[in-house]
């Protein structure tokens, strides 16, 4: 394993001890990406979870909408404790928990109607590899299945960036251990039979409010920065789609 590699685990395996909070620190917008992907999902599906993190997603999935779904993760320590929820829950007949990573793609499960990866594959230390995992979906999803591709792009990080920094505030880097997408090249990466079906700003109005109103009221009156701020909790009462802003989209792909 790489020197890359293993800090990403290292990373992952540290952040798994945070319960909740365990993918984002920001728990408003894991809230705004997984009511998006519920909402996604028709009930009795069978769902494949490319990196289930805390299982929080799946364990919803199983008792609101009745899904049999797989999850699987790079993290040991993750896996640990999202088989762990699924026990809590009383799904463990509905979900089954797997320490794997990607690519490749794994076959043994069976096929899908929905794969879904939430901020995973930006852990990806590769294009290539990137890609090899997008690409492969396409094998294990159901004809008329979806992948419901929630990931960070560089173009809508950098729209955000733009605007904070008319303002005088400080541009957002991506994490270390995040590779974010070229929506472009990812557009080339479709084929006949697997086809990019919408493409949604799904945290645009958050992101603007967030990362640039809240960001520069806040140093204005010297305010220390906190995820439940007045304006972040309204922003979740406006249509999530205004404008192109931030780095986390949905590619919403399908199978034909």
């Amino acid at each position: 394993m790489s020197d890359f590699k293993e800090g990403v685990l290292k990373f992952w395996n540290e952040r798994s001890q945070f319960g909740k909070t365990a993918g984002s620190n920001d728990f408003i917008l894991s809230g705004i990406e997984q009511e998006f992907i519920r909402a996604q999902i028709p009930e009795g599906s069978r769902v494949l979870d490319l990196g289930c993190g805390n299982g929080g997603t799946l364990v919803r999935l199983a008792q609101e909408k009745g899904c049999t779904c797989v999850g699987i993760d790079f993290s040991p320590e993750m896996a640990k404790v999202a088989s762990a929820a699924v026990v809590e829950a009383g799904v463990q007949e509905s979900v089954e928990i797997h320490n794997m990573g990607v690519p490749p793609i794994p076959n043994q499960f069976g096929s899908f109607d929905v794969v879904i990866s939430e901020r995973c594959l930006i852990n990806l230390p590769t294009v290539e590899e990137q890609r090899e995992a997008v690409k492969g979906v396409a094998g294990i999803l159901n004809t008329g299945g979806k992948y419901l591709m929630v990931e960070c792009s560089q173009q809508g990080g950098a729209r955000t960036n733009e605007v904070r920094q008319s303002l005088g505030l400080y541009r957002i880097e991506a994490p270390w251990h995040n590779l974010f997408f070229d929506e472009d090249e990812v557009e080339q990466w479709q084929s006949h039979d697997f086809q990019i079906e919408d493409f949604q700003h799904i945290s645009s109005t958050y992101n603007f409010l967030s990362r640039v109103v809240y960001a520069k009221l806040a140093e204005q009156s010297g305010e220390e920065l906190k995820y439940d701020s007045d304006i972040n909790v309204l922003s979740t009462m406006l249509p999530s789609m205004i404008g192109d802003f931030g780095p986390v989209k949905a590619w919403i792909w399908r199978k034909k």
